[in-house]
């Protein structure tokens, strides 16, 4: 891909539920009000297998990972196949210890058994305030009727249940040709503050029915994820508990996909197409965010520099307002960049730069494009969705990452968010 083919930023409204309501051959889904949140509504979701199906995940990179990060690394690890993904939102499980441990290796017994399969064979997840013990009794007594609500038709539930200070439930598909037989990729993901790259996203899920061996899925999900969640940001925040899994339950019956196939790179793409959707979807829900942004850096030196200018655009707080205003004050884009060049020793060379806001050249050779060209990007700022591009004029490096604004309401859900 170059920089003049990238993804759609999509269309509609910026903040719609997105259902998909496409069965993956292999796979239920159910989800429950187990009485972990205590606005009522269900809060704990199940994904599970028909048999042990191949399975890869990416997860945070913080050094205070999540309890359930710790357990899903070490039982997908196993190699054993996986049965099922548990997930709960309220609470985070996350700086609680021993206590924490333990609660998430007895939310997969209490999964497996009520499944008939092993400990080892189920993926646990978490989502909500950290440091908070989980209810580990109402979560448990809620299994049996968790167990009881899985159906091929499941999956929304199981997206909503996940959700937090999301505005929107998150879907999207995919389909692809493999030897004939065609092949479903399905993706559901949850997030919408505490989103930033290098990681994968809050949380997300990925089902497909093609049949891939298991080093091919590691290697697939670790490039898609960098393609698309660790390109997506809302506040430069990374959570504890950042996970994406992709499972994979061999019901296309296609040979199973090896690493360097031309028929794994048509599945990646598929996977590929779904994370992406999913990331601009959790970007436009950024916590009272208005408007999604792709900030696109080009003619940097190489692609190094132009991933740390993008960042440096997309998490700048002064950046960010300027959006949620609808103002084109491209000074504090050029400010933000230069600035990041120079903590970074990186180059940067203002007269040979030149910023676009859509369609408007706002800032030619480092100096003003003009009124008329400020007055076309504050109509282009007021869109719900648009690109930022910078032009370096230095090499043939680029890099793009998804932002949003920063307003009011951010501030105030994030300022009660723990009360």
């Amino acid at each position: 891909m170059d920089w003049e083919h990238l993804p759609e930023l999509g269309q509609g409204p910026l903040k719609e539920d997105r259902i998909v309501t496409t069965p993956v051959a292999g796979f239920t889904a159910g989800a429950v009000a187990a009485g972990i949140r205590s606005d009522g509504r269900e809060d704990l979701a199940l994904i599970a297998a028909a048999r042990p199906v191949t399975a890869a995940g990416v997860f945070t990179t913080s050094r205070l990972p999540a309890a359930p990060v710790l357990v899903s690394r070490e039982h997908l690890a196993a190699g054993e196949g996986i049965r099922a993904v548990v997930a709960n939102s309220g609470c985070a499980n996350a700086a609680t210890g021993p206590e924490g441990l333990e609660a998430a290796r007895a939310t997969c017994r209490a999964v497996a058994a009520a499944l008939g399969c092993e400990p080892r064979q189920v993926l646990v997840c978490s989502t909500g305030v950290i440091g908070q013990p989980l209810p580990l009794d109402r979560l448990t007594a809620a299994v049996p009727a968790l167990a009881a609500s899985l159906s091929p038709e499941g999956l929304p539930r199981a997206a909503a249940a996940i959700r937090t200070t999301d505005a929107v439930t998150k879907m999207a598909q995919a389909r692809t040709q493999l030897a004939g037989r065609e092949v479903t990729v399905v993706g559901l993901a949850k997030g919408a503050g505490m989103i930033r790259p290098q990681m994968a996203t809050m949380l997300a899920f990925l089902l497909t029915d093609a049949a891939v061996e298991p080093a091919a899925l590691g290697g697939l999900v670790r490039r898609a994820a960098e393609a698309s969640f660790n390109r997506a940001t809302v506040d430069g925040d990374m959570s504890t508990n950042d996970t994406l899994l992709l499972l994979a339950s061999g019901e296309a019956g296609n040979p199973p996909l090896r690493e360097g196939e031309a028929a794994l790179e048509k599945l990646e793409e598929a996977a590929t197409r779904v994370c992406q959707e999913l990331a601009a979807m959790l970007v436009a829900d950024g916590e009272g965010a208005a408007h999604l942004v792709r900030v696109l850096v080009t003619g940097a030196p190489d692609q190094a520099a132009a991933r740390a200018l993008a960042y440096a655009i997309a998490h700048s707080p002064l950046c960010k307002t300027a959006f949620a205003g609808a103002d084109p004050n491209w000074g504090r884009i050029l400010a933000a960049a230069a600035a990041a060049a120079g903590l970074e020793d990186l180059p940067f060379v203002p007269e040979k730069t030149r910023l676009w806001i859509g369609e408007a050249l706002v800032a030619d050779r480092g100096l003003p494009a003009g009124e008329a060209a400020e007055k076309r990007a504050a109509e282009v700022m007021r869109r719900p969705r648009y690109q930022v591009r910078l032009d370096l004029g230095l090499g043939r490096g680029w890099w793009w990452v998804l932002t949003c604004d920063l307003g009011h309401p951010y501030v105030e859900l994030n300022a009660e968010y723990h009360t």
